[in-house]
């Protein structure tokens, strides 16, 4: 289907095509076009179901009001709030995002930077992938814009929106030794993520500081393939000679599998076994049970990243900021700790 242009609304009305860029970009505002053929300049766009081009119109001044949004896992419930609401925030500040989905693929994120670039954006939010800090590197060499959020490199000194990984972890393991558990496993990535290192590590701090370390129910799983490592690691757990008593499973992904496979494998979940789960989940409350976990604060998330990428866009502020957004454990649906 053909886009309805400036020069076709024009033609139809036989006035010039300077005469409806005036009405149709807000700048009639002296009165040089009238207000009768102003209306039908509007009505003849309405019925051609005319789309400006702001890309276009951006270019002319050099900007394009386009930022670029990398995301890990879209189907994962977290990404998906998360750009829901960097994009409702971006669109507050006039800007329009572009989201790309990388499948924690280090090729399809440095092919995503190359298309959204090819596309004008003005920036980038990223949740980088394993082993892409070639690729951010890049980037500052460049001098382009770009927050991480969700994940960081420590060794680049680049601007980042995290939780607090650790702390939260360790009270959360914490709250599990206060239940009585004492053969707590842990399910994690396999993966050298500095947030999923800084969760493990969380836990594992507390399980120590308890005497109650036991690094043989310390599983790991890989992320193309979750569902078959998930059942193994279960497997291997519950089959465990000294029976465990609690896991802590360190993402969104890995909880939902996780609690799937104690269900298949008839565990009474929270008599049994205590869990402890990171990111809410509509599935927690349709459970015979209460289902403890780790709410990250994504709507501040959201609007802190794009803050800062519209801070660095706009030259608002050359400084390098790392900003740490408190997590809430919450207990039930009434009570929260913090």
């Amino acid at each position: 289907m053909k886009r309805v242009s400036l020069k076709d609304i024009a033609k139809e009305l036989e006035v010039s095509t300077a005469t409806v860029s005036l009405v149709l970009n807000g700048k009639n505002k002296a009165g040089r076009v009238s207000n009768e053929m102003s209306q039908k300049i509007l009505d003849k766009a309405a019925e051609l179901n005319y789309i400006p081009n702001t890309l276009a119109k951006g270019l002319k001044v050099g900007k394009s009001r386009t930022i670029g949004l990398i995301i890990a896992d879209i189907s994962n419930l977290f990404f998906g709030a998360l750009a829901l609401h960097i994009q409702n925030y971006a669109e507050q500040k006039g800007y329009s995002v572009i989201i790309g989905n990388t499948n924690e693929q280090p090729n399809e994120m440095e092919n995503l930077i190359k298309f959204l670039y090819a596309r004008q954006v003005e920036g980038l939010i990223i949740t980088p992938t394993e082993n892409s800090q070639y690729l951010l590197k890049r980037l500052m060499n460049n001098k382009i814009p770009f927050v991480l959020v969700d994940r960081s490199f420590p060794e680049l000194s680049v601007n980042s929106v995290l939780i607090n990984n650790y702390e939260i972890s360790y009270w959360s393991t914490e709250q599990l030794i206060q239940k009585g558990c004492k053969r707590i496993a842990l399910i994690t990535y396999k993966q050298d993520h500095y947030h999923i290192n800084e969760r493990k590590r969380g836990c594992v701090d507390a399980l120590k500081y308890a005497s109650i370390y036991d690094p043989d129910i310390m599983e790991e799983v890989r992320y193309d393939f979750l569902k078959s490592d998930m059942k193994k690691a279960i497997c291997n757990l519950i089959s465990k000679k000294e029976k465990i008593d609690g896991i802590f499973f360190t993402t969104n992904s890995i909880s939902i599998n996780g609690v799937k496979e104690l269900i298949k494998n008839n565990i009474n979940i929270q008599k049994d076994i205590q869990i402890m789960c990171f990111d809410e989940n509509d599935a927690f409350y349709i459970l015979p049970y209460t289902v403890p976990f780790i709410k990250q604060p994504i709507k501040e998330m959201a609007k802190n990243a794009v803050e800062l990428l519209i801070d660095q866009i706009e030259m608002k502020s050359g400084e390098i900021a790392n900003i740490v957004v408190e997590a809430e454990l919450v207990l039930n649906e009434n009570g929260m700790y913090l």
